[in-house]
C-alpha cells in the first residue's frame, strides 16, 4: 500500500465519525510480481479489521501483472464505522492519535510459463497498518505474503 486518501468522511465533532453515515477510502496499491511468468488475476477482494472486527471491504478489478514488473492501482474500500464506534477501545486510538488496522487481500489468477504451461494460483496477502490520524498518513505497514499454487 503506497497510501490512502480519504473521500468521504462525515463527522460529528471535527474527530468523531457520524453514526449511520460510512466512509470511503482510496488505497493506492502496488502489485509486484518478482517472477519470470506473467500473473493474470481475477477479482480481487480484500476485508479490513479493526480490533478483529471486520469493519470494511474492497473489491478490485481483474488484471494481469507482467513478468518482473509492478502495477499501481486505485482501490476503493467502503468502511462500517457504526462498527468501529462500537469497539471499546476506539476512544483509546483515537486519543493517541494512531489507528491500527488489519487487512486480508486474497488475489486468484494463474501464471503461464514459457506461453506454454499454466498454472492456477492464489496469493494471500495479511497486513498490518498504523495510520497518523491528525496528518492521515501510513506511520508504519508490515505484509505477509503466501501463495498457493
Amino acid at each position: 500500500m503506497n497510501g490512502v486518501k480519504i473521500t468521504k468522511l462525515e463527522l460529528v465533532n471535527t474527530i468523531t465519525p457520524k453514526p449511520g453515515a460510512n466512509m470511503s477510502l482510496i488505497a493506492d496499491v502496488s502489485v509486484k510480481n518478482p517472477n519470470v511468468a506473467s500473473f493474470r488475476y481475477s477479482n480481487t477482494t480484500t476485508s479490513l479489521y479493526y480490533r478483529g472486527v471486520m469493519v470494511g471491504e474492497a473489491r478490485g478489478p481483474p488484471g494481469r501483472a507482467k513478468a518482473r514488473r509492478t502495477i499501481r492501482m486505485n482501490v476503493t474500500v467502503d468502511v462500517i464505522t457504526d462498527r468501529i464506534i462500537s469497539i471499546p477501545d476506539f476512544g483509546t486510538d483515537l486519543g493517541s492519535g494512531l489507528l491500527t488496522m488489519c487487512s486480508f487481500s486474497r488475489v486468484p489468477g494463474q501464471v503461464k510459463i514459457l506461453n506454454l504451461f499454466k498454472r492456477h494460483v492464489v496469493v494471500k496477502m495479511n497486513c498490518s497498518t498504523t495510520f497518523n490520524i491528525s496528518t492521515r498518513a501510513i506511520k508504519e505497514q508490515s505484509c505477509q505474503r503466501k501463495v498457493k499454487l
